[in-house]
């Protein structure tokens, strides 16, 4: 059997599989979110942010994925890539390429064939450039002059999206984050046109509720690349798209306190708006370390890591602490550019004035507790015992070839009778012998009685029957057979059943035990079995003796009649073996026999075995990948032994063992067609029934059989346990969270500040630990709020749902002057021509150079 891509999905999942630290989806996300990438980059970003919730996410969470993008083979290939669930799905790609946009230019924008309206803010001079259905080539101009002639698609699937997220939202929040880069052609370009639509659309609609945030990534983001490093003119023109982009979208951030509106127009359709681009928006540029910038998937991955932290009902400050807790994304979503006094107070105003206007920036660290690992590791050795018990050989048990010579007893006392013997086989068309007259001496000896040639016809009937009555004795040799096979492959499994059966060729371990032994021992009597004429030489004789003799006294004729009798019966029921054993010759009986074991025992090879062991491997897999991760990050315990060591017994071996099989002979049918075996539902059951005797607080139990300096059993666990206080618990536990907090490393940066401006920075700062490890989170806590951490007790809060520690840094009220980036960019953006078209997305109506610089250089 080979395996359908399906089937392999399915053992793919296991690695899904949670039964310590499961996470309860009550309350775990804080939906009515969408989130809309835009271009290349901020597509895959977001693309990231689903991969990470797709698995988890219900309908009922509203969450909705988006990409907006000018690149068609990049559409069409994430549309694929959709199918192995790591892309979007064909209802969540919006595309702003239309065949008609090719030549759009050649005759100058004003002359362009769609309307003479498409694109006012363009300058008449800008170049003749044929626009390609790969992306908007860098050019922001062209981003924008795509989504301007898609536009009436656009705002109507758009708008309809829109409209459905925020129905399910029912009065609550409704959050939209637009997520981007500002280096490109297409996100940069049309970044401000679909927020002010979509901020526009929310307005006609009275929708007091929506909110829009956005996640910008400068572009040294992509400069981990080497083909971008290795072009400085490629370089070059980011920065300054990256420049022009962040210097409008300061100025589109404070709209609404300026004498000025956002205009947008398209072919009929005008936009006029004076609201603020974004309600709050994050930064997030490039890292470096000592081999040079990072690689943008691994930016790109932790910007989606922090989104998926605003999806979740993720809390900062702690319920003990003067009520104070709110939700991670409402203090995202809060306006804090007036509270920032500490910048305020080191700056003038004319410096305050240049800076514009406050982003948000973040740094984050998620410490994971490997209780999947540790998991998968416990998980693993159990199987491993059990999937060796389905192979150990089932006649350790006697009463299986009990049963076996049960089953082909009526057979195997048929053959071992001599000619004349009773036959005793439960089977229609046999001669009834009861139904014959016992002669008298005189009709013996005057050849008169008929009893021979009486038997003879019912001899003469019996051969038409007797093709169906060893066909009959066939079926109920089979049957027997096949009901213990069937009792046994539920007790033992089918490799069992395989050893059971005794086909040589399908792998058995002993062909001299089993079915097929016993068969063919049968079959070997079969063909040694000679006929006998001994009765007939028996009647003969008597037939001569009362021919010659008349016997007087009436004892010797009984004796003589019964005599005659008993030969006559015996003569036939020795024929009538013979023709019995003649038509098994003729049918083949035990060959077939034969030939049906040998199938049903490779039947069996083929649909489990590579079943159970890719079962096996993938399992094995997990566990061997857990290994290494508890190595690396539980370098301090005292051993990489997780469970206690009375804990695995026989009893839940054994359980596991029944477990497997069922989970292989409920799914016979659709292992053997090909279709989808629900393998993670299955083991997840078993592992959940297994595991149940660990009990509650199973993660911290796990790790403080690890910790401890000597091995525990079940019972010491339950102690430690059992009460709200146990000093011998408190001291392990003690040394599990000394052995993550004490091992963290440098949070990441999201966004790269410069030197010595955190400290000017209102700092936002949030600690999680796992609610489900109360003990554990409990001397993390204490950790934290001792030097050298001196972490406040309120910025540390129990999250629901997690099985890390994670940490935190949100910065608000930053001036785009603080990125480490920004001089570059500038100095970028100042030394373009003047004559260069794309720059701004509105090179007609105003001149977006006059807007305020992001720094002085």
């Amino acid at each position: 059997m080979i395996l359908i891509d399906t089937q392999k999905e399915e053992f793919s999942k296991l690695r899904d599989i949670r039964v310590f630290g499961r996470i309860s989806h009550d309350d775990r996300f804080n939906g009515n979110l969408l989130v809309i990438g835009l271009g290349g980059v901020g597509s895959r970003t977001v693309c990231n942010l689903k991969g990470m919730m797709v698995d988890d996410i219900i309908p009922e969470d509203n969450i909705h994925f988006l990409m907006i993008d000018s690149d068609i083979p990049e559409m069409e290939q994430t549309i694929e890539d959709s199918k192995e669930h790591v892309g979007f799905n064909a209802l969540e790609v919006l595309s702003i390429y239309r065949p008609n946009i090719e030549n759009i230019l050649a005759d100058g924008i004003k002359k362009n064939p769609v309307h003479p309206n498409l694109a006012n803010w363009m300058d008449a001079d800008f170049p003749d450039v044929t626009v390609t259905k790969d992306g908007a080539h860098g050019n922001r101009q062209i981003g924008r002059l795509m989504f301007s002639n898609a536009y009436e698609d656009i705002r109507m699937l758009l708008f309809d999206r829109l409209e459905e997220i925020h129905d399910k939202a029912n009065g609550n929040w409704m959050d939209v984050i637009i997520v981007s880069s500002l280096s490109g052609g297409t996100g940069s370009g049309i970044l401000s046109d679909l927020t002010y639509n979509i901020r526009a659309y929310g307005k006609a609609k009275k929708w007091a509720n929506l909110r829009i945030g956005g996640c910008l990534l400068m572009p040294d983001v992509i400069f981990g690349n080497k083909s971008v490093t290795e072009d400085p003119e490629l370089m070059f023109r980011m920065m300054a798209n990256g420049c022009a982009a962040l210097k409008e979208v300061d100025y589109y951030m404070k709209l609404s306190e300026k004498d000025d509106a956002y205009i947008f127009e398209s072919t009929t359709h005008k936009l006029v708006i004076r609201e603020n681009l974004f309600d709050a928006c994050m930064l997030v540029s490039g890292k470096k370390d000592s081999q040079g910038y990072l690689p943008e998937g691994t930016v790109l991955m932790d910007t989606a890591s922090f989104l998926y932290k605003l999806a979740c009902n993720k809390y900062i400050g702690n319920n003990d602490v003067n009520d104070d807790r709110k939700l991670l994304r409402d203090v995202f979503f809060d306006n804090e550019k007036y509270s920032v006094t500490n910048w305020k107070m080191e700056h003038s105003d004319s410096e305050i004035a240049t800076a514009n206007c406050y982003y948000k920036v973040v740094s984050e660290a998620d410490y994971k507790i490997p209780i999947r690992e540790i998991e998968n590791i416990c998980e693993s050795d159990l199987f491993n015992k059990a999937y060796k018990r389905l192979f150990v050989s089932p006649f350790d048990n006697p009463q299986i070839e009990v049963d076996i010579k049960d089953a082909l007893k009526e057979l195997d006392d048929f053959l071992h009778a001599e000619p004349g013997d009773e036959i005793n086989l439960s089977v229609n068309g046999l001669i009834q012998f009861g139904q014959f007259t016992k002669p008298t001496y005189k009709m013996i000896k005057k050849h008169t009685d008929g009893l021979r040639e009486h038997m003879g016809e019912k001899l003469d009937n019996m051969d038409k029957e007797l093709p169906v009555m060893i066909k009959s004795i066939k079926n109920k040799l089979w049957n027997s057979l096949d009901a213990v096979i069937a009792r046994y492959i539920k007790v033992c499994g089918p490799y069992a059943a395989i050893d059971i059966i005794g086909a040589p060729t399908a792998g058995v371990a002993d062909s001299t035990r089993g079915m097929m032994a016993e068969v063919k021992k049968l079959q070997e009597l079969h063909s040694k079995y000679t006929p006998s004429g001994e009765y007939s030489r028996i009647i003969e004789s008597i037939c001569e003796i009362v021919a010659k003799r008349f016997f007087t006294f009436p004892s010797a004729k009984r004796e003589t009649e019964n005599g005659y009798y008993d030969a006559c019966i015996k003569e036939t029921l020795a024929a009538e073996r013979n023709r019995i054993m003649d038509e098994i010759d003729a049918q083949d009986l035990f060959g077939d026999t034969l030939r049906w074991l040998q199938q049903r025992a490779e039947r069996l090879d083929e649909i489990y075995s590579q079943f159970g062991e890719d079962l096996k491997n993938s399992i094995e897999n997990l566990a061997n990948e857990g290994k290494v991760t508890t190595k690396n990050i539980l370098k301090n315990a005292a051993r990489h032994e997780f469970l206690p060591t009375d804990y695995v017994n026989d009893s839940r071996i054994n359980e596991v063992k029944d477990g497997l099989i069922r989970l292989m002979l409920d799914n016979e049918s659709n292992i053997d067609n090909g279709r989808v075996v629900p393998v993670k539902d299955a083991m997840e059951k078993i592992y959940r029934r297994l595991f149940s005797g660990i009990g509650a607080y199973g993660p911290e139990k796990m790790l403080s059989v690890a910790f401890s300096d000597k091995k525990l059993a079940e019972n010491d666990i339950n102690v430690m346990f059992g009460s709200l206080t146990n000093d011998r618990r408190d001291e392990v536990m003690q040394k599990v969270a000394a052995a993550f907090v004490n091992d963290i490393q440098e949070e990441k940066q999201l966004c790269v500040l410069k030197d010595g401006y955190k400290e000017l920075l209102l700092n936002k700062k949030y600690i999680s630990v796992p609610n489900v490890m109360p003990y554990f989170s409990r001397a993390v806590k204490g950790i934290l709020m001792d030097k050298p951490y001196n972490e406040k007790e309120d910025s540390i809060t129990l999250n629901p749902g997690e099985i890390e520690i994670s940490i935190n840094d949100m910065y608000v009220g930053v001036p785009a002057s603080m990125m480490a980036c920004t001089a570059e960019m500038q100095k970028a953006y100042n030394a373009v021509d003047s004559s260069y078209k794309g720059l701004h997305i509105d090179e007609v109506n105003r001149d977006m150079r006059d807007f305020p610089n992001l720094c002085t250089l």
